[in-house]
């Protein structure tokens, strides 16, 4: 078997988008797959009809679609350097596939940027996110787009800044942006805005008769608000009314069962921020319990191997499907219209997207270490139609994980170990507990390119799912004002469990690595033991008090998660940041961090290197540029290679 490389992931088909045509008989996909000459990624749109597989068309570096009708399909594209140009200008020009002739045609020019939501006879449903200044670009004559073009280049070298958050990972600053719906008149290409100017938009969901567009909503204002409101657009009367505004729930999504209208929601009031959703029927502007659940909705198991967003619910007739997390793996679930749920299928690992061609759901999977690929379920089995990445890993060593559990008498943690190639009892080994991010998500028995390359190197790998974790209930995943504490204690009661059943671990060539939450974690491990011979700590958190008022969900996500606030109890937030206890910090320790991560910014690991700097530890810190806090998982291949073989170096060093 061969050994895994660090850029083996550039070889990868990366599957999203997975969308069923209106009579739902055949359905389309997107398929990325890296470009390393030009540092990004390229997608190719694939349809699948009658169990076969078809590549339709690439799309460039253009990462969504619309189906227009069964026969055609919508996407954004730049076909010349002269559109090219024109995008950059805040063009989006659409273009058609025609499915039949195979023939590719401009199909919507528009003068902003914009997204194609649907098209309803001659309208087409638009959402953009454009501050009161963009908008002068709708519907106007070119004198006033070039003095917009011109006024703009002024405005790029400032920012005025009056609201929280003022920048948003991934999406830059969006100081005075707000998200709406538009309808676009194909015959008279005039743009019209059906959406408050007070209000945020955010899913928009379209009723089964397409007469109304409902969409879930915050008010703008100056601080995030953390609940959601609900409404409903009329598009033959032209009005908007209240579907739901009682200021008391945080909505996740909204969906169909038959006629009713439900919706995933949270009142926050138990467990916080993270506290899980249960199903509620929307009924005479106010919320009713449809369905307590209590478990993680949709799938929150990590990966280094998917890029792009897929749909996690499936509304057929008198039933929800839905992905749910339970424990370390994923679970498609049916929520029926007198309020049952039940499993519909168990997956040996992950469960991505879904949607519903001839009766059958059809879902995005990476299952029993293979990548992602596309399964159609029907009567209890499944079918997996496409191979995509078959061949990629086919003569490759890939480390089956062992399962681990560490049982406490109060609960269970749920942990995994990957052998090295070649693995000899009779040897000793070097270890690597990789901790996830979250804190609420797992670990499953997934592949992970990164721990599969530390196998093939010759590591032993271990990962667990703490408190603090996803898949085992709210009050498993709640460590409010507890950071450092319980979970640091699960963490290493599992490394003390995996060094027994495993003995040729060598526990002074132990390494500890882990991004987000995980970079906490480690942060955090160095500040408390010496027992690991490295760290590389990536996009961390090290002190909650700055973390509060410079990450784009600060001042509301370390508030809830530490119990404490800058103003009321500064010194619970500082007790639980590991920069505290940098005097203890012997460890070598490599910081890797991105200067766009609005998540955890960059001066977090700022603070930290420079302290232990100064202390005269051994450190290092390794800044990217234009990368955010997505950086292991989509950020442009050579910064991701170079991220991985840093880390490698750093523990190969050490």
């Amino acid at each position: 078997m061969q050994k895994i490389e660090v850029d083996l992931f550039t070889k990868f088909k990366f599957i999203s988008q997975m969308k069923a045509n209106p009579s739902k008989n055949m359905l389309a996909f997107l398929s990325a797959k890296a470009d390393e000459d030009k540092n990004n990624y390229v997608y190719d749109l694939y349809k699948i009809e009658n169990y076969k597989m078809a590549k339709l068309i690439q799309l460039k570096d253009n990462s969504s679609f619309v189906w227009e009708d069964d026969s055609t399909i919508l996407f954004p594209y730049a076909k010349n350097t002269i559109e090219e140009k024109q995008r950059k200008e805040f063009y989006t020009i659409y273009y058609r596939y025609n499915l039949d002739t195979k023939v590719v045609s401009k199909a919507f020019e528009f003068q902003f940027p914009t997204n194609l939501i649907k098209r309803i006879k001659n309208k087409l449903i638009l959402s953009s996110n454009l501050s009161k200044q963009d908008e002068v670009l709708i519907n106007c004559d070119e004198k006033t787009r070039k003095q917009y073009l011109k006024d703009r280049k002024i405005d790029l070298l400032y920012e005025d800044i009056d609201q929280i958050p003022f920048y948003f990972n991934g999406q830059g600053f969006v100081q005075g942006k707000q998200s709406s719906i538009y309808l676009y008149d194909i015959e008279s290409k005039e743009v019209k805005k059906i959406t408050d100017e007070t209000l945020k938009v955010g899913q928009i969901l379209i009723s089964k008769n397409q007469r109304y567009i409902y969409y879930t909503a915050t008010p703008k204002s100056q601080l995030q608000v953390l609940y959601t409101n609900v409404y409903r657009y009329d598009l033959i009367e032209e009005k908007t009314e209240v579907v739901y505004d009682k200021k008391a729930y945080d909505i996740a999504f909204i969906e169909f069962i038959g006629d009713q209208l439900i919706c995933a929601a949270t009142d926050q009031k138990l467990f916080g921020l993270n506290q899980n959703n249960d199903f509620y029927l929307i009924k005479n502007q106010d919320l009713e319990l449809f369905a307590k659940f209590g478990q993680a909705i949709g799938n929150t198991i990590g990966s280094d191997v998917r890029l792009g967003g897929q749909s996690q619910t499936i509304s057929e007739s008198n039933r929800l499907i839905f992905i749910a997390t339970i424990d370390d793996h994923a679970e498609i679930m049916s929520l029926s219209s007198d309020g049952n749920i039940e499993t519909i299928f168990k997956a040996n690992g992950s469960v991505e997207g879904l949607t519903m061609v001839e009766e059958k759901i059809y879902f995005v999977g990476q299952l029993k270490q293979r990548l992602q690929e596309i399964y159609a379920f029907n009567h209890g089995r499944d079918q997996q139609l496409t191979r995509l990445n078959y061949r990629t890993i086919k003569d490759y060593y890939v480390a089956k994980p062992k399962k681990i559990v560490l049982k406490k008498p109060t609960h269970e943690v749920t942990g995994f170990v990957l052998y090295p190639i070649d693995f000899d009892k009779d040897k000793s080994y070097k270890a690597i507990l990789d901790i996830h991010g979250g804190p609420k998500t797992v670990y499953g028995s997934t592949y992970y390119h990164e721990m599969q390359y530390w196998a093939s190197l010759g590591y032993i790998v271990m990962y667990c799912n703490p408190r603090g974790s996803d898949g085992k209930g709210d009050a498993f995943a709640d460590i409010r004002g507890k950071y450092g504490t319980i979970d640091y204690e699960d963490i290493m009661n599992f490394v003390d469990l995996v060094i027994k059943k495993v003995p040729q671990i060598d526990e002074t060539k132990l390494y500890v690595t882990g991004g987000s939450y995980g970079g906490f974690m480690t942060n955090w491990i160095i500040g408390h033991t010496n027992r690991f011979k490295a760290a590389v700590t990536q996009r961390s958190i090290s002190n909650w008090v700055s973390f509060f008022g410079t990450s784009d969900i600060g001042f509301y996500f370390a508030k809830d998660q530490t119990a404490s606030n800058p103003l009321d109890d500064v010194s619970l937030m500082w007790e639980q940041s590991p920069l505290k206890y940098a005097d203890q910090v012997e460890t070598p320790t490599l910081f890797i961090h991105s200067d766009e991560d609005y998540r955890c910014p960059i001066e977090q690991a700022m603070q930290f290197y420079s302290v232990l700097k100064y202390k005269g530890v051994d450190t290092k810190l390794v800044w990217f540029k234009g990368e955010t806090h997505e950086l292991s998982r989509s950020g442009k291949p050579h910064a991701r290679i170079k991220r991985l073989n840093d880390i490698t170096n750093w523990f190969e060093n050490h």
